[in-house]
């Protein structure tokens, strides 16, 4: 699958991470519907470089069921943290259980992650194939999530009208309603003249 910039509206990975799913309507449509979908996309985001998705995918194609089931963790991982910040953007309190998973997964990656050697050049936290394996995306992406709920960014979380994706939202006002006004944007507004020109 190509990941052009139109799978990039979120403005933070955490925020793309949840929008692999889906993307014109609220049906949550899984557009990682393999391993190799999950370093594809990763190596799009800047997740992991060439390197590393050359020796992740070696390793999924030497281990299937272990590809298998990293997929599974990371799409849960990503369901988890969309629910619970689409809740929140929406004035709920989100599922505990969901929060909890949250909490898990960052708490995982930190585990599996070391201090780097400069924290003002870089990532402050360092995971590597040889440390994370075939969750290398899952555990750099709860660091990044961690990095956004930490930075007052979260407070721009926006949830789109149309699609369920989410996105910072920079405008002074936050009243922002579209994940990006190219794509759902344009697909509101067509909507609205068709009922207007169908009196539907």
């Amino acid at each position: 699958m190509a990941w052009g910039p139109e799978a990039f509206v979120g403005g933070h990975p955490a925020l793309d991470f949840t929008n692999t799913v889906g993307g014109s309507t609220t049906e949550r449509v899984e557009r990682w519907c393999a391993y190799d979908d999950v370093v594809g996309w990763s190596l799009a985001a800047g997740v992991v470089d060439g390197a590393e998705a050359e020796a992740l995918t070696a390793r999924a194609a030497a281990d299937p069921e272990a590809a298998e089931a990293a997929l599974e963790a990371v799409r849960a991982q990503r369901e988890a943290l969309h629910r619970w910040l689409a809740a929140a953007v929406a004035g709920g309190a989100g599922d505990d259980a969901d929060r909890a998973r949250v909490a898990e997964d960052v708490a995982g990656a930190h585990r599996a992650a070391r201090p780097a050697p400069d924290p003002t050049r870089g990532p402050a936290w360092l995971v590597t194939v040889d440390d994370a394996g075939l969750a290398l995306p899952a555990r750099r992406l709860a660091l990044a999530t961690a990095a956004l709920l930490a930075g007052e960014d979260r407070r721009r979380i926006g949830l789109c009208g149309r699609c369920s994706w989410l996105f910072l939202d920079p405008s002074p006002s936050r009243r922002r309603r579209w994940c990006s006004m190219a794509t759902c944007g344009n697909r509101a507004k067509a909507a609205r003249h068709h009922a207007r020109t169908t009196g539907g």
